[in-house]
């Protein structure tokens, strides 16, 4: 009798180790890191992954203040950051660099994703890159520090524009969104990742260049200063 107490006693204590300190349960979220994209058909290294930044996407018609506001409300960003709020003139997006209020694991920068995706206000949020590139294509200075991200564009090219059987079945495959098609390249077109496709933008550009399909598909990396001084 003694020995099955101890026994049922050893698996309550395994059961209860496995929790959060709020009391919730930890869940066991695997590293969901994508590091880079292809090039030229060969696999192109974006960087490694940084633990102390994600990338917010917001639709543009929240404004900068309920923007904030949310931010506010998320206990694991750095509540001292100040953070800039782009807004990008192309989409209907605004980014956000957002630094976490501690080193995060994979996994744990992973689960913080999966629940923020939950949010109504949130677009996208995506993990960042290391780099110690951070100058802008005019070749000046934008911060002390840079990350690279990616937002939820990315670019397909097809064999031939008068056949789009495959792009079309690939994007109801995948539950992207075609966005349009370029004018000066009618053979390129602009898809979109969303919270309901199989998968963030840069998974999404992997994924319809490894069909064998397409001519090339690419993520739209972009880079961003999360270091400087807002008073220059």
């Amino acid at each position: 009798m003694k020995k099955l107490v101890l026994l049922t006693t050893i698996i309550a204590l395994l059961f209860t180790g496995c929790k959060k300190d709020n009391g919730t349960e930890q869940q066991n979220t695997k590293c969901d890191f994508v590091g880079f994209k292809y090039y030229c058909d060969e696999p192109d290294d974006l960087g490694e992954m940084q633990n102390d930044y994600i990338l917010l996407g917001i639709d543009r018609k929240y404004s900068d203040e309920q923007i904030r506001s949310f931010i506010s409300t998320v206990k694991q960003f750095d509540q001292d950051y100040e953070y800039l709020i782009h807004d990008i003139n192309y989409s209907d997006v605004k980014e956000i660099p957002v630094k976490l209020r501690t080193t995060q694991t994979c996994e744990q920068i992973t689960q913080l994703i999966s629940d923020l995706n939950q949010k109504p206000i949130i677009l996208y949020v995506h993990y960042t890159m290391k780099t110690d590139d951070c100058v802008d294509l005019i070749f000046q200075k934008m911060g002390d520090l840079c990350v690279n991200s990616y937002s939820c564009f990315f670019y397909v090219s097809v064999f031939d524009e008068n056949d789009l059987t495959a792009l079309n079945q690939t994007i109801a495959e995948t539950n992207t969104e075609l966005v349009r098609q370029n004018n000066h390249s009618p053979k390129s077109f602009t898809l979109r990742a969303t919270k309901n496709s199989k998968g963030d933008a840069l998974k999404m550009a992997n994924y319809f260049h490894e069909t064998g399909l397409f001519e090339y598909s690419e993520p739209n990396i972009t880079k961003y200063p999360v270091e400087f001084d807002l008073e220059k």
